[in-house]
């Protein structure tokens, strides 16, 4: 996770975009890769120049998810019951 939000960072200060697409078919892109069994891909992430970067994250710009309360996702001393 660590790395990947390092490339995000370093990409979007040389004016790169940088997508995770996670709708994809695990096995096929598996099989293209030439992954070894029991390796499943995850996510794929496309780098590349943009025309412009989004106002908003694109889930929540094209209506796709709401952001949620940072209070929601965050506890304190233990996880909420």
């Amino acid at each position: 996770a660590c790395a990947i939000q390092n490339l995000w960072l370093a990409a979007r200060a040389e004016g790169l975009g940088l997508g995770w697409v996670s709708l994809f078919d695990p096995d096929a892109l598996a099989s293209l890769l030439g992954m070894p069994p029991g390796a499943r891909p995850v996510a794929v992430l496309c780098l590349g120049p943009v025309e412009r970067f989004y106002e908003k994250p694109m889930l929540e710009q094209e209506g796709w998810a709401q952001r949620q309360p940072l209070n929601e996702l965050i506890s304190e001393n233990g996880w909420p019951e």
